[in-house]
């Protein structure tokens, strides 16, 4: 099982002809499936790199771009067609979509969050759209045009009843963390965190708590030895932070999963040939915050677990779902897309969805574990 490409969303599947015959769409409402299968199709024209989220019970599709797709071996900066503004959502209950209020601006590489049944996204815009941060109300149909963050896009955490949003990178006087308050639609400043000039930065809302992880800025970073994760805790106050023991993880980009917060990726580094650290760093491994304790994620199939992918309590680990409590994990069934389709992929409570609207046949497909 690998997955080619970008984000994620979520819904519930039904059976899927592998064949060289169309492939069934999804069936009758209420039908649980565990294989890929296709569902109707959307009231969309063909696009990709599209922002699929979950939110109000509903996946939602928007923007995208309508150009030629990047190649596996390229770095394309820009879209290469139109970047788009209109969406739509699929229920998974009745299984048809329905389409929604076009966006304000283009929407491209978003990131998003759920805050009351409300869909938050900062995007970078693209082919000529400046980026945004915009607020969609699916109850009403309608987008909210709000204030970008001082200082530019970072990623967006929902804690509570507020969004955080973290620059990736920490160096001195060049990025800050702020939170946003929906309510009064205004920025603030979140302390400086205490873990100095850093990279790789997320933040990780697992259960109550608030964990930032990072790793140190070195001139060398091999040469050096592994730039280890560092962490650190955010009051519930949003007033004060707390550092946390550190680790000895090399992955990046964690998420939350079960009560834990999981680094999902397989695998480790040693440094290579020159400047070897004389032992392999794991990648992933499990943080479980109520005792600080550390646990090594049990082995998978699979080399990677890109793009990020949490269903309900499970999360993916390379090609499998794994519960981070118990251990125990689900291996994902084989895609049904082609190797050079890139579909965003992402969780719901329940499933899982991918979306590639620029291959030729079924643009959505799910899997329920």
């Amino acid at each position: 099982m690998r997955f080619h490409g970008a984000l994620a969303v979520v819904l519930t599947v039904a059976a899927v002809s592998s064949g060289c015959g169309s492939p069934e769409v999804a069936g009758p409402r209420g039908s649980v499936d565990t294989e890929w299968s296709a569902v109707a199709e959307a009231p969309l024209s063909q696009r990709h790199s599209a922002t699929v989220v979950w939110v109000a019970d509903r996946f939602v599709v928007i923007g995208g771009d309508d150009g030629p797709r990047c190649p596996p071996t390229a770095d394309c900066a820009v879209p290469s067609g139109t970047a788009l503004r209109d969406g739509a959502a699929f229920d998974p209950t009745s299984r048809e979509w329905t389409p929604i209020a076009e966006s304000p601006t283009a929407v491209m590489s978003s990131a998003t969050a759920v805050i009351d049944g409300v869909l938050y996204l900062l995007t970078g815009g693209g082919a000529g759209a400046p980026p945004a941060f915009l607020a969609y109300d699916p109850a009403a149909d309608t987008w909210t045009t709000l204030p970008s963050p001082p200082e530019g896009i970072g990623s967006l955490v929902a804690t509570g009843a507020v969004l955080l949003s973290i620059p990736g990178f920490g160096e001195t006087d060049v990025a800050h963390d702020w939170w946003f308050d929906p309510r009064t639609a205004t920025w603030h400043r979140l302390p400086d965190d205490p873990l100095g000039p850093t990279f790789d930065r997320a933040i990780v809302v697992v259960g109550q708590r608030m964990i930032l992880t990072a790793k140190d800025l070195v001139e060398s970073p091999s040469a050096d030895g592994p730039s280890l994760v560092r962490m650190a805790e955010l009051d519930p106050t949003l007033g004060s932070w707390t550092v946390l023991p550190d680790s000895e993880i090399v992955g990046s980009d964690p998420v939350s999963a079960g009560g834990r917060l999981v680094f999902p990726d397989p695998g480790g580094a040693d440094g290579g040939e020159v400047g070897n650290w004389g032992r392999t760093y794991p990648f992933g491994g499990i943080y479980e915050p109520e005792t600080g304790t550390w646990q090594s994620l049990p082995p998978t199939g699979g080399l990677t677990s890109w793009p990020r992918l949490v269903v309900g309590d499970l999360v993916r680990v390379g090609d499998s779902l794994l519960d981070p409590v118990t251990l125990t994990t689900t291996t994902i069934p084989d895609e049904p897309w082609g190797t050079d389709d890139s579909p965003t992929v992402a969780g719901s409570p329940s499933a899982v969805f991918a979306w590639d609207g620029q291959q030729e046949g079924p643009a959505g497909w799910l899997y329920t574990p």
